[in-house]
């Protein structure tokens, strides 16, 4: 009997050691999920404040095609059975949706070829996800979408650097971060995806943001040295 007990001891600490992780990692990612979700709500409000001061153009054809983008990859990612990293989409989406009410008044309304291919496109993936019922697809449409759709602002940025705030951008990347680690524990998969190019897309415009306004203000320095 006192063998049995001594070969049981181990398997019972092993199991309780096991679930103490289990415990510890779910704990992570709720705690990864609510700074994630806190962070992408906060840096919506100065990015709307920006707007209100005049600081911040904001393009509403990308605001459009963002909000079908961010409620897309909500709805598709909560389907796909992620939760805690899908908040952040939603709060996006809100975001997105108030930012394009605000940019009918304070926003940059001029369209081009390239703005209602975007639309056209945004409007597309609505219809083959539906199609498909494939959430997988339409992650990786909104991806795509998403990319075209911030490569409008970064052109935006390039000929008017101070049309766009680099810190709720900043804010934004730190929200995906989180939002990745809120996946702990979970395979590599599909629900990786959003985050993490979330992260990327995020910094890299917040660089290309600080970037041509140091080049415009170099430029602007070197022009009033030729003139003196």
């Amino acid at each position: 009997m006192k063998g049995k007990a001594l070969a049981v001891l181990p398997r019972k600490i092993l199991g309780e050691s096991s679930h103490y992780a289990y415990t510890c990692t779910m704990e992570f990612t709720k705690i990864s999920g609510i700074i994630s979700t806190a962070i992408a709500a906060y840096c919506v409000i100065p990015y709307v404040r920006a707007i209100l001061k005049r600081k911040t153009k904001p393009h509403q054809l990308s605001w459009v095609v963002s909000t079908i983008m961010n409620g897309i990859a909500f709805f598709s990612q909560y389907f796909s059975g992620g939760r805690q990293s899908t908040l952040i989409s939603l709060i996006f989406f809100v975001g997105s949706f108030i930012i394009l009410l605000l940019s009918l008044k304070y926003g940059v309304r001029d369209t081009s070829k390239w703005d209602r291919l975007l639309f056209g496109f945004a409007l597309l993936t609505i219809v083959i996800w539906l199609a498909t019922r494939r959430n997988d697809v339409a992650i990786w449409l909104t991806l795509l979408i998403d990319v075209l759709g911030t490569s409008m602002i970064a052109l935006k940025v390039k000929s008017e650097p101070h049309s766009e705030d680099p810190y709720p951008w900043v804010l934004a990347g730190v929200a995906y971060a989180f939002s990745v680690l809120s996946l702990a524990g979970k395979p590599i998969g599909i629900l990786y995806v959003r985050p993490l190019y979330g992260l990327v897309c995020n910094l890299a415009l917040a660089t290309c943001i600080y970037y041509f306004r140091r080049k415009k203000r170099r430029g602007a320095v070197e022009v009033s040295l030729a003139q003196t």
